[in-house]
């Protein structure tokens, strides 16, 4: 008997919670980047996108509490905070985006763009939900996680750029010292993409040999053309591993 005593009192204690976190959102719809993951903020690099790409997109979901509607919301987002340019750095956002008839979430659409400048700086964007005739800001601005981790379901933070650093499967023995630039004209050359030189799989040590050799004949060939290929600084040739011009 007493081990139904204390599921009932759990029971109740379950219900009881329940209905004050319903409490405090009754009668009202609200938006919120999804608490759930715990996450406020991403990081998007452009060092392992095609070259050739000049926009990518992201898109932050969000996701909404009260009833379910049966006509399209509106939800409204603004820049709270940024170091970026419009039109330089990224796209404008629209002036709303669109919560789907009979759907709980949604997604807001930024798009990058791809400055030079991304190579030695970083960007960052904070996005903030706003409050409008569809949807109230219900959320604190910091949440803490079951983690004991705050963050916020009311503000996303987007970082960006085009910093780099070596891919995993870099050989300095074949390749010699990393830059962008050599990465990039070995990509070109061999018809190879950034992300080829981060999977295990694909660039196992004979094909790190192969694409050495290669390009060590190719920049030979603009050398032997009285069109060296330099390093970023102008100065300094490019060149593959030490062990191929002993």
């Amino acid at each position: 008997m007493k081990k139904y005593i204390f599921i009932f009192a759990a029971l109740i204690v379950s219900l009881w919670s329940c209905q004050k976190d319903l409490d405090l959102y009754s009668g009202r719809d609200f938006i919120y980047f999804n608490p759930s993951a715990g996450l406020d903020s991403t990081y998007f690099s452009f060092a392992y996108v095609d070259v050739n790409k000049e926009v990518d997109s992201l898109y932050i979901m969000v996701r909404t509490g009260g009833e379910v509607k049966d006509y399209d919301r509106q939800v409204k987002v603004k820049i709270a905070e940024t170091n970026a340019t419009p039109d330089v750095d990224y796209k404008a956002l629209a002036d709303a985006y669109t919560i789907s008839a009979g759907n709980t979430f949604g997604a807001i659409l930024v798009e990058l763009l791809r400055p030079e400048i991304l190579k030695k700086e970083e960007r960052y964007i904070i996005l903030e939900l706003e409050e409008n005739d569809d949807f109230k800001l219900s959320y604190p601005a910091k949440v803490t996680s079951s983690k004991d981790k705050e963050y916020s379901a009311i503000r996303y933070k987007i970082y960006f750029s085009e910093i780099m650093i070596a891919p995993l499967k870099w050989s300095d023995a074949e390749f010699g010292e990393f830059s962008m630039k050599k990465l990039d004209f070995m990509c070109a050359e061999m018809n190879l993409t950034r992300d080829m030189f981060n999977d295990p799989e694909y660039m196992i040590p004979s094909r790190q040999q192969y694409v050495a050799a290669k390009i060590v004949q190719i920049l030979a060939e603009y050398s032997a053309n009285d069109n060296p290929i330099y390093e970023d600084d102008n100065v300094t040739l490019m060149k593959m591993g030490d062990k191929y011009y002993k």
